[in-house]
């Protein structure tokens, strides 16, 4: 499967943000390689809602798929390198989140990008309702998987529970 059958299936009639990530969960086996980081990404970034897929997302990131350096473009990868080896990240997260510590994989290095997540975003109907809270942590970059800016979110993929993997 090539990118554009991908992104015909992730983006075709019927696929909207709220049901994408489960078009990219029927296909994922059957693509491999850079076209599964590229399909995941996209099927990823696409997406609203994802509370009840968190700990899927998760196995997603952490999968044992080769070529995952694809998973950011070039500028993305000359900014993640350019970070120093330790960094500050932040996450808007309800309360409940933050007292489990399991928190979900979507990371920012601007506070008022979480910010705004944790207190203006609305398409996380799941939450919406929750009292919402912004995190921050200090972690190695080479914990954190990828970095994505296409969206200008400065977004850092963490998962804060691997060793429990």
């Amino acid at each position: 499967m090539n990118k554009k059958e991908i992104d015909k299936l992730l983006c075709g009639i019927g696929v909207d943000s709220f049901n994408r990530f489960d078009a990219f969960l029927k296909i994922k086996e059957r693509i491999n390689g850079k076209n599964y980081w590229y399909a995941l990404r996209r099927s990823y970034e696409m997406s609203d809602n994802l509370l009840k897929f968190s700990e899927i997302i998760k196995d997603c990131f952490l999968k044992n798929e080769p070529q995952k350096k694809y998973l950011m473009d070039s500028e993305e990868l000359a900014y993640f390198n350019s970070l120093p080896n330790e960094i500050k990240i932040y996450r808007g997260m309800t309360e409940n989140e933050l007292k489990q510590e399991n928190f979900g994989c979507s990371w920012t290095l601007k506070k008022e990008i979480a910010d705004f997540f944790a207190n203006t975003y609305c398409r996380n109907f799941d939450t919406r309702h929750l009292k919402k809270v912004v995190h921050e942590l200090t972690i190695k970059k080479s914990e954190a998987i990828a970095f994505f800016n296409s969206r200008e979110e400065f977004e850092i993929i963490y998962i804060n529970n691997i060793s429990t993997k």
